[in-house]
């Protein structure tokens, strides 16, 4: 941009020399010197001549420019990946453990048990019996009810008791202490040492092929158009009308 306007800034100043130029060779120079030389009399005459000028034109005009544009290509491509197998693994450890061990062993209990114990007592024991005997009673008259009672003897079944002395048994407890040997099982641990297979996972690396999709960008030159007013000098004539004035005497 900045030549273009270098360019128009010399068209314009060569127009302007050459305008100067053919005003000196159309009188105006002559003029002058005339009307410092002569006493500036009216002019006998007028011309028309054609000049020939140049003006600058702006005119639009269309190139065709390049830029570069990267366009987005999908390939496949196969890389050697790395992935992490889980495997179980062994190792020894020695560990002190308690094992059970039973016995039988014998083991004195004491316990409380109820003894009967037997004796003869002697004791008084009522064996009675039924007699029938005369028992006097008070009755009323028959013949007088409202008269007062008559003593009268009838036979009652009476009850005659009778203590007798027997030996009888009596059985009584006593409690009493016993102790006996009974055999029972015991269990006591005992400390041993045993070495034990502890399993334990490790991540192993393994390398593996796959495929994946990859972007790659391509350079690409794509055109497009500019429009730019360059200047363009014109030739055109024109006429222009010279009045000549007279010699002075």
């Amino acid at each position: 941009m900045k030549n273009v306007i270098k360019i128009a800034m010399t068209v314009v100043l060569s127009l302007v020399a050459v305008d100067a130029a053919q005003a000196c060779y159309c009188g105006a120079a002559r003029w002058a010197v005339c009307r410092r030389a002569c006493c500036c009399e009216s002019c006998t005459g007028c011309t028309t001549v054609m000049r020939t000028c140049q003006k600058v034109v702006y005119q639009p005009r269309q190139y065709t420019c390049y830029r570069t544009c990267y366009e987005p290509v999908c390939e496949q491509k196969t890389v050697t990946a790395v992935r992490y197998v889980p495997e179980t693994r062994y190792r020894s450890c020695v560990q002190t453990v308690c094992r059970p061990v039973y016995e039988t062993v014998e083991r004195e209990f004491c316990y409380t048990v109820c003894r009967p114990v037997t004796s003869m007592q002697t004791v008084k024991v009522c064996c009675g019996r039924w007699e029938m005997r005369n028992v006097e009673c008070c009755a009323s008259n028959p013949c007088d009810p409202c008269g007062p009672a008559v003593k009268t003897t009838r036979q009652c079944r009476v009850w005659v008791p009778q203590v007798v002395e027997k030996q009888v048994a009596c059985v009584r407890y006593v409690t009493e202490t016993v102790k006996k040997k009974v055999p029972c099982t015991v269990c006591r641990m005992v400390s041993e040492q045993r070495t034990l297979q502890v399993p334990y996972t490790v991540c192993k690396a393994e390398n593996y092929q796959t495929t994946v999709s990859c972007v790659r960008y391509v350079a690409k030159q794509v055109p497009y158009t500019v429009t730019r007013c360059e200047p363009q000098v014109v030739t055109t004539q024109e006429p222009v009308q010279v009045c000549c004035p007279a010699a002075c005497q």
